[in-house]
């Protein structure tokens, strides 16, 4: 679109250039204007108008031209003044506005108003035209300033909006591109290598080959579907290594789904200890072949609950000997705030709800 602005400003000066030398020419003839200073415009007008078209965007933008050719501007307004012509009227034509376009074109409505403002003032100046005529002119070099420079702001901004769209739209069919690409590796690996996975576990029996099908089918299903990277500095990331860590001790089965993810400060902590000891309880006692473990969390609260499907047990029939659940699960979580509840049923299984207060910047 800059480009497009550049050439229509390089476009009217040349039909300025014409104009005003086909109007020199008669005003020589007819008019008996002075040839030395007719002459001497029309060069400056070429020239500069050669120099407008080989002159790059910044140098046009850059003020020693801009200064320029408001020089040369409104000397073609003003040249009709020295000619000493008799009758006629100017000569300068439709050259001095291709000036208050160059400044329409750096600055906007301002810098149309500014030229306008200028070649206005020499317009208006006594001369051989008739007020009628400088008041039509000086209306014209205003007046068309300001539509210029509002046309070229209105033009760059409509260009400027297109390129944003058309980024949003590339940015977005690459990113389609990007998840159908994948869900197709997904859906593939998960046909193939996740199911041989699956069967190794159910059908090995060296405790060790099951433990590493399913370290391996975690980190694949974490890769595919765009887990983030484990860090024990945050809540999920510590969860996902007691499960991984009570997988490989207990070569037991232990199901991870978190909903949010937060910091760990103490409070979150102290939660992570009691779920790696539900974890470990339920992988040792309950004889279940899988474990489940699910963590939310929410604006002011974070909540864990463990599940299994072993046959249950009577919590209050705990000897007092075994403080494992007093001290490590309900204890910790009282210490800090938090509380544990603890629902088991015979043929149902057992859950652990963990809930803790959320510690907010």
């Amino acid at each position: 679109m800059d480009r497009t602005l550049r050439q229509i400003i390089v476009g009217f000066r040349y039909v300025g250039a014409v104009w005003i030398s086909v109007i020199g020419v008669l005003a020589i003839v007819e008019w008996d204007a002075r040839p030395a200073v007719v002459i001497s415009t029309l060069a400056v007008a070429w020239v500069w108008a050669i120099v407008t078209a080989i002159a790059r965007r910044t140098t046009i933008r850059s003020w020693p031209f801009l200064i320029g050719d408001l020089a040369v501007g409104a000397w073609t307004a003003a040249a009709p003044l020295f000619t000493d012509q008799v009758g006629g009227g100017t000569f300068s034509g439709g050259y001095p506005f291709a000036t208050v376009l160059v400044w329409a074109y750096a600055f906007g409505i301002r810098g149309g108003l500014v030229a306008g403002s200028v070649v206005s003032a020499i317009a208006v100046t006594p001369s051989v035209n008739t007020i009628t005529t400088d008041l039509t002119n000086a209306i014209i070099y205003l007046a068309g300033g300001a539509v210029a420079g509002w046309a070229f702001n209105t033009l760059r901004s409509t260009e400027e909006r297109r390129l944003e769209v058309e980024e949003l739209l590339a940015a977005e069919r690459t990113e389609r591109v990007r998840l159908n690409d994948r869900a197709e590796v997904a859906a593939h690996l998960h046909d193939s290598v996740l199911q041989t996975l699956s069967l190794i576990q159910k059908r090995s029996t060296e405790a060790e080959v099951g433990s590493l099908a399913r370290s391996q089918e975690r980190e694949l299903r974490n890769w595919l579907y765009g887990a983030a990277p484990v860090s024990a500095e945050t809540l999920s990331g510590a969860l996902e290594q007691v499960c991984a860590e009570v997988e490989e001790q207990r070569d037991i089965e232990v199901e991870l789904v978190t909903v949010g993810d937060c910091p760990l400060d103490d409070a979150s902590r102290a939660l992570v200890s009691a779920a790696r000891e539900a974890v470990t309880n339920a992988a040792k006692f309950s004889d279940a072949g899988k474990i489940s473990v699910y963590a939310e969390v929410e604006s002011d609260t974070v909540r864990v609950f463990v599940r299994d499907r072993g046959p249950g047990f009577d919590p209050a029939a705990v000897p007092e000997d075994r403080r494992g659940i007093r001290d490590s699960i309900i204890g910790r979580m009282q210490r800090h705030g938090g509380s544990a509840i603890i629902r088991s049923l015979a043929d149902t299984g057992t859950e652990v709800e963990l809930t803790i207060a959320r510690e907010v910047a």
